[in-house]
């Protein structure tokens, strides 16, 4: 799964955490407050996280995730059109862009549907919430370099060209059918697949992630969309909540200092937070290294680290 290339931390926006008035419980500025906020200040504030709210739960325009449960019925694709817009209604994006994307999100859904059909036959109880295929949607990337991402997430690990290491980008002739491949065109070949795990549920159960990207034109987003101001302490504190709250709590170990933070996952999977930056190094043996204000996208690929590890130290048994 390709990186977003890290942006110069110096240029990130990163700062001490701002808290609006609400969150504190003043009043709003009266009018004849408001002449002291020129009206830059005032824009500013407007956008604003409210700290109250993880920004994994804030929607795409404050920097979170979108997530909806699909249907393992033929109404799966309708749901994941209706979702698409639903995740988009409040981004001025391009025409085109939405259509092929929506068309993109039918096809994962489709896919996904066909994966779990023959998963699902024979069961004598319908799955449980947090085994039913997910559609997530967010946008990644630092500075002007946004991209769209969809997620449509199962519990079926394996991948037609093979086991599950190495999953992150298939050959098109190892598809059945044409609907990845019309992925793939759309897409402009930014697609593919990753071990994760479910966002919904009560357990969140380990599975994989097919998914597209679709670059953003700069000048359709403000600059503030999907990049919240929070400070790298703060942001470091929702990782390792986000982190727990996918499944990976059972053995996290942490250690602060000035500056510096180290979560130790296992023993093999250990992520080091420098400013504003956060870095690790994957079963591979590559080292990653992503602006940590890029939230979403570190925990999904630290997660996706995690499930590659796991499945690397079963197999070495």
């Amino acid at each position: 799964m390709p990186l977003p290339t890290p942006a110069d931390s110096g240029g990130s926006g990163l700062g001490s955490p701002v808290v609006s008035s609400h969150t504190r419980g003043a009043a709003a500025p009266s009018a004849a407050a408001s002449g002291m906020l020129a009206a830059p200040v005032a824009d500013t504030l407007a956008v604003l996280p409210d700290h109250s709210v993880h920004p994994v739960e804030a929607g795409l325009s404050g920097g979170g995730c979108f997530v909806r449960p699909l249907p393992v019925d033929p109404t799966c694709g309708a749901a994941a059109r209706r979702f698409f817009r639903e995740a988009l209604s409040s981004l001025a994006l391009p025409s085109g862009l939405v259509h092929d994307g929506v068309t993109m999100a039918s096809e994962l859904a489709a896919n996904t549907l066909h994966a779990l059909r023959s998963q699902t036959q024979g069961l004598a109880r319908p799955r449980a919430a947090s085994g039913v295929p997910e559609i997530w949607l967010y946008l990644r990337g630092t500075g002007r370099t946004r991209e769209l991402v969809c997620k449509v997430f199962d519990t079926e690990r394996s991948w037609s060209v093979g086991p599950e290491r190495g999953m992150s980008r298939a050959p098109l002739d190892s598809v059945s059918g044409r609907g990845l491949q019309v992925v793939a065109g759309l897409s402009a070949g930014q697609w593919g697949c990753h071990l994760t795990r479910a966002r919904l549920g009560n357990w969140r159960v380990p599975g994989k992630a097919v998914w597209f990207a679709l670059r953003i034109p700069p000048a359709t987003l403000p600059d503030h969309v999907g990049r919240p101001r929070y400070s790298p302490d703060w942001l470091i504190d929702e990782l390792e909540a986000m982190l727990a709250e996918r499944g990976v709590s059972g053995s996290i170990v942490r250690a602060d200092t000035d500056g510096m933070s180290v979560l130790s996952l296992s023993r093999h999977l250990t992520v080091w937070r420098h400013g504003g930056v956060v870095s690790w190094r994957a079963p591979s043996g590559s080292y990653q290294r992503m602006d940590l204000a890029d939230l979403v996208e570190v925990c999904e690929q630290i997660v996706c680290a995690h499930e590659e590890a796991a499945i690397g130290a079963a197999q070495a048994v």
